[in-house]
């Protein structure tokens, strides 16, 4: 399985649904859902894909994820993945194993298997990858995106409480609506009105702060600068939706 097909492996985002036709396929994997694929959706895709996550669909029940087996099977055998699709980048990880998995599932009819063999996929936590931060500076008011639009991005400068000098090796994004916060580029507005660039966040599998090399001297009256790409999914078109995401800093003393 080649790098590309990895890349795209479970940025199922704007796709179709498996046709009716498809649905009456013969059986001829040798995988199941519940004894193969669901360990790999649930390793590998489950933070996005899932209830209240960024994905379109949820992949971590079989009754949400057979649906897609066409459009699964469509993106890992795509050659063009978006390099600028953060989503799809965020699993790059998947090996040719479990891949070849999830693609002898998808074109071999789809087979659930033994249900007792899936445990209840746990619940979306919305939480801090590393724990509390040492501050956390919210959005002062929601973002409001309109019902009309499928696709915006809203940039924000947020005032860091900081009463003196600390320095930070770490920031985070916590999203208030993790269902429509794509990426998120980040960047220090010093007093004097110099700006440094701190990263990018974007939502993945394995969630761990950004680490900021070298580490940055915050100073009283510093200015975190989140430029925030959100797309709805299409459980949200025509609906206006809302978001007050945080910015966390985790400090080195």
């Amino acid at each position: 399985m080649n790098t590309a097909a990895a890349a795209s492996a479970c940025g199922l985002v704007a796709l179709l649904a498996v046709s009716s036709a498809d649905a009456h396929k013969g059986i001829t994997s040798k995988f199941t859902y519940n004894a193969d694929v669901y360990p790999v959706f649930l390793n590998r895709c489950g933070r996005c894909h899932i209830d209240g996550g960024v994905g379109p669909m949820s992949l971590v029940k079989y009754e949400d994820a057979f649906p897609w087996a066409e459009s699964i099977r469509a993106e890992l055998l795509s050659t063009s993945p978006d390099p600028h699709d953060f989503v799809k980048a965020a699993h790059r990880q998947i090996s040719a194993r479990e891949l070849d998995i999830v693609l002898d599932w998808a074109t071999g009819g789809t087979p659930e298997g033994d249900k007792a063999a899936t445990p209840e996929p746990p619940p979306f936590r919305n939480e801090w990858a590393a724990g509390r931060p040492s501050l956390t500076v919210p959005m002062a008011s929601p973002y409001q995106m309109p019902a009309s639009a499928l696709e915006a991005t809203h940039e924000v400068a947020m005032p860091i409480p900081v009463e003196m000098p600390r320095t930070m090796t770490q920031i985070d994004l916590l999203p208030g609506n993790p269902a429509i916060v794509r990426s998120a580029a980040l960047s220090l507005r010093s007093p004097d009105g110099t700006a440094r660039v701190l990263g990018t966040w974007v939502p993945r599998q394995s969630a761990a702060p950004i680490a900021l090399k070298p580490p940055v001297r915050i100073d009283p009256g510093s200015q975190i600068v989140a430029r925030i790409h959100y797309k709805k999914t299409w459980k949200f078109e025509g609906v206006r939706v809302t978001d007050q995401s945080s910015i966390g800093l985790y400090a080195a003393d």
